[in-house]
């Protein structure tokens, strides 16, 4: 009986010391890569994962080395946010923790996001607005489109400025007439906006009053029927004589969708 005993705890013994060599021997192998390379695979993983929240913070756990890595602002830049948006009714707060960092380390998207969330829901419109600036300087173009429809949604209700404003979108939106890639490009994002728009808050936006119609009598005229022109949803091909009259026929399409 007591050699039976012996035994066990020599086997018991054996396996734990097999175990921690191994536990070590993975330690060093880690430990013996360059820093640069744990940050490229935890962005990595951040950018593909479709959990990259969990995925970060049971990296961060392991060991020292994932922990460090895991706070790089590359790691924040590549983020996934989009992925994240059970947060949003889970832990809200948790929500906004991650996307602050994110756009701290230059995440267009957590910017963009966190641009809707201050100026929708915090009613903090100067620093959503920044937000929202700062993610279409770096090329967001739902950044950019959001920016347009809060420029004319305000200018119905205190007209004057939104000409200039709607003149720093002209790289996003053509002025007067828009080819099929264009229309295409306007109607994907506005697709994106919307999804954000419904997921982030249940208000509804309402026009205060109808835009002032155009003076020209061909501003907002078919010009050809196009069977998937802006939206795909049978609009038709239109020509519009400013850039502000562009803008109020995608801000009435804009909130008919939301």
């Amino acid at each position: 009986m007591l050699c039976q005993i012996s035994n066990s705890v020599t086997s018991r013994r054996k396996r734990g010391d097999r175990e921690r060599r191994s536990s070590a021997d993975s330690d060093m192998d880690i430990a013996g890569l360059p820093s640069d390379i744990l940050v490229e695979v935890t962005a990595s993983i951040a950018t593909r994962s479709a959990t990259p929240l969990i995925d970060i913070v049971n990296l961060r756990r392991s060991c020292k080395m994932f922990r460090d890595a895991t706070a790089a602002r590359k790691v924040g830049r590549c983020m996934a946010v989009d992925r994240e948006w059970r947060l949003h009714w889970w832990d809200k707060a948790r929500f906004l923790s991650v996307l602050r960092w994110c756009a701290a380390s230059g995440n267009l998207e957590a910017s963009y996001i966190l641009g809707l969330e201050e100026f929708c829901n915090r009613r903090r419109k100067a620093i959503g607005l920044w937000h929202l600036r700062c993610a279409m300087e770096h090329g967001h173009a739902a950044a950019a489109y959001m920016i347009g429809i809060i420029t004319l949604h305000d200018s119905l209700h205190s007209p004057g400025g939104a000409e200039q404003e709607l003149q720093r979108l002209d790289w996003f939106c053509t002025p007067i007439s828009a080819g099929p890639r264009t229309r295409r490009r306007m109607a994907s994002v506005r697709r994106e906006a919307v999804s954000v728009m419904r997921r982030l808050t249940m208000r509804r936006w309402r026009v205060a009053e109808p835009p002032t119609p155009c003076t020209d009598p061909w501003c907002g005229k078919v010009e050809a029927e196009t069977a998937g022109a802006w939206d795909g949803d049978g609009d038709e091909d239109r020509w519009f004589c400013s850039r502000t009259c562009r803008w109020k026929h995608e801000y009435c399409k804009f909130i008919d969708k939301i």
